[in-house]
């Protein structure tokens, strides 16, 4: 498929809804294919780690205004993010385990809390250039 007719799909979706913003579609399939890109083996992605990959590309997209963007596309909580995923799997522009399901999304965390945590690891992987320690305390450069 491509670009356009994805978008369509996408627009046509989320009128559908009527919940969330065409960009919050488009926005988690990015953020679910630059998650699955940076594993190292390539593999399905479970709902907690696709909202890791979400909060990071948010972060990095729209720093500390990312809650702001999410609350402009009608996403309060990682529950929303799971029922944009469904939407999708319904729509067949993504798939799933039989394993999946809304509760994989469900209260995983708070969504502006860990956009705040997300800029204080920023910050201090900045400020630590030199080699920093991620969030399981492992060393790096």
């Amino acid at each position: 498929m491509n670009e356009y007719g994805l978008r369509e799909m996408i627009d046509s979706m989320a009128r559908r809804r009527g919940e969330y913003s065409p960009e919050a579609y488009l926005f988690t399939l990015e953020a679910l294919n630059l998650s699955a890109a940076r594993l190292a083996v390539k593999r399905h992605l479970s709902g907690p780690e696709l909202l890791r990959g979400i909060v990071t590309l948010a972060f990095e997209r729209f720093g500390e205004s990312a809650t702001g963007v999410f609350d402009d596309w009608g996403v309060s909580g990682t529950r929303d993010f799971g029922v944009i995923v469904l939407d999708m799997v319904e729509e067949g522009i993504l798939s799933k385990t039989e394993d999946d399901t809304i509760e994989d999304f469900e209260n995983v965390f708070d969504l502006r809390a860990e956009i705040r945590e997300e800029s204080w690891r920023q910050k201090w992987r900045h400020e630590n250039s030199d080699g920093i320690f991620d969030n399981r305390g492992i060393f790096s450069r």
